[in-house]
C-alpha cells in the first residue's frame, strides 16, 4: 500500500508543478503576442491552487520519506545503503532484487518514451506559438510514464 501512496505522491507532485508552470507560461505568452503587436492589452488571472497543492504534496511526501528512513534506521536487519525509496523494505532481500528488475525496466522504458515525445516536437513546431501545453504536459509525462511503469513490474514481480 505504500508503494500506491508514495508512487501517487510524485505523480500528483509533478502535475501540480506542470499546473503551476503552465500559469507562468499563459502569461509569458501573452507578453510575446503583445511585444510582436499581435494584442494591444490583456488581463491576468493566476490561480492560487495549483501552488497550494504543489506545495501540499511536498510536505507529504517529505514527511513520508522521513518516518521510513526513521524505520529503515530503527530497523536492525535492514540495510542503510540499500534505502533508495521509500516504497519496499529493505530488510527484504527479494524486495531489493525486485526493485531492481523493475528499476531497471521502468529506465528502459523511459528512454524509449522520452525519444518518442521528444521526437514529436520536430513535427509540429508551429503549434506550441498558438497551444503551450503540449510541450509543457508532455515533458512533464515523462518522469510519470516511468514512476507508472516502475510501478506495476515491482507489482507483478512481487506477485510472481
Amino acid at each position: 500500500m505504500s508503494m500506491y501512496i508514495m508512487v501517487f505522491l510524485r505523480i500528483m507532485l509533478l502535475v501540480s508543478l506542470a499546473f503551476m508552470v503552465f500559469d507562468f507560461l499563459k502569461v509569458e505568452q501573452l507578453f510575446i503576442q503583445m511585444d510582436r503587436g499581435f494584442i494591444d492589452g490583456f488581463e491576468v488571472y493566476i490561480t492560487r491552487w495549483p501552488g497550494y497543492i504543489a506545495m501540499t504534496f511536498t510536505a507529504l511526501f517529505v514527511i513520508a520519506n522521513l518516518i521510513q528512513l526513521f524505520r529503515v534506521w530503527k530497523n536492525k536487519r535492514s540495510v542503510m545503503n540499500a534505502f533508495l525509496a521509500p516504497e519496499y523494505d529493505v530488510s527484504d532481500e527479494r524486495a531489493v532484487q525486485n526493485t531492481h528488475k523493475a528499476v531497471s525496466l521502468a529506465f528502459a522504458v523511459l528512454l524509449l518514451y522520452a525519444f518518442l515525445i521528444i521526437g514529436s516536437y520536430m513535427y509540429i513546431p508551429n503549434y506550441f506559438v498558438d497551444y503551450i501545453w503540449y510541450p509543457l504536459f508532455t515533458t512533464a509525462s515523462i518522469p510519470i510514464v516511468g514512476l507508472l511503469t516502475y510501478l506495476i513490474t515491482y507489482k507483478v514481480l512481487q506477485f510472481k
